[in-house]
């Protein structure tokens, strides 16, 4: 059995159940957000996009007014998460955030602590790239001491594989392809697919921000992602169904991931494959 296999089964083992209260958090988040499957409501009402569109979690629209309320409500979440399937955006999930200025994560909701994460400094694409591909603190925009923005993700909209709060939801790649998503998906499988889904662009781009290649080498790394997802699309178009996707192939995307990404670190230059080599995407 194949690592991916492995790291697949254990995943869906350990899942735990959502308890009653959080299946109220879902049922209040469902019913605060229906009208928020059309974007343009959402943008009415004061949510705006903010960072790019990510592979395992799509779009984060903000409202800053919620942002900064200091109350959790989970009818009213300050985030909405938009991805494009079928050929339109999506709402897909929801993410509560507060302002925090020590260690302790906020309260008021059934969340387990270890779900909560934090953006330190500005919530900007640079921010949101770096904090989400776990770059060391030194690459982010950190202001020590400072406020900090905690937010824990709820794939109200969406069924995660991993869990209810789970930050990525792998889900999604095989979702913008049409496909139906296996029970258990590991990282490395989902950001093999997401390449067949434009993940492309945002790999790119966390290439540009963290590794800080010049415009040439810029160049001939993301040349290496398109050719691979260009490649893995079509084998997607021509082995897969939307009734099943087999464990074979979920392992096939992750190797596809893991020969890209040492693809990428072998062309790069030294420094650039040095600050690469940092991030949690291998």
């Amino acid at each position: 059995m194949g690592r991916a296999l492995i790291a697949a089964a254990v995943l869906a083992l350990a899942v735990p159940l959502p308890t009653p209260a959080q299946t109220e958090l879902v049922a209040a988040a469902r019913l605060g957000t229906a009208r928020y499957r059309d974007r343009d409501v959402a943008a009415a009402d004061g949510y705006r996009p903010v960072g790019p569109d990510f592979p395992g979690m799509g779009e984060h629209w903000i409202n800053p007014r919620l942002l900064v309320a200091g109350e959790l409500d989970p009818a009213r979440p300050p985030v909405l998460e938009y991805a494009d399937i079928g050929g339109r955006p999506t709402l897909v999930g929801v993410a509560y955030a507060a302002l925090v200025t020590d260690t302790a994560m906020p309260g008021g909701l059934p969340v387990p602590p270890q779900a909560w994460h934090t953006h330190a400094g500005k919530v900007d694409e640079e921010s949101f790239i770096l904090a989400h591909a776990g770059a060391p603190a030194v690459h982010q925009h950190v202001t020590g001491g400072g406020p900090r923005v905690a937010v824990v993700h709820a794939w109200i909209w969406l069924d995660n594989p991993a869990g209810l709060f789970e930050t990525d939801n792998w889900a999604l790649p095989f979702a913008r392809l049409g496909l139906a998503a296996p029970a258990g998906i590991s990282a490395d499988a989902g950001r093999g697919l997401s390449l067949a889904a434009g993940g492309t662009r945002y790999f790119a781009t966390l290439i540009r921000i963290s590794g800080r290649p010049d415009s040439a080498e810029q160049g001939r790394l993301a040349g290496i992602l398109d050719s691979a997802g260009a490649a893995l699309a079509s084998l997607v178009r021509s082995g897969a169904s939307a009734s099943a996707v087999s464990s074979t192939q979920v392992e096939s995307y992750a190797a596809v991931w893991r020969r890209v990404w040492a693809a990428v670190l072998r062309a790069a230059s030294p420094a650039v494959r040095k600050r690469l080599g940092a991030l949690d995407a291998r």
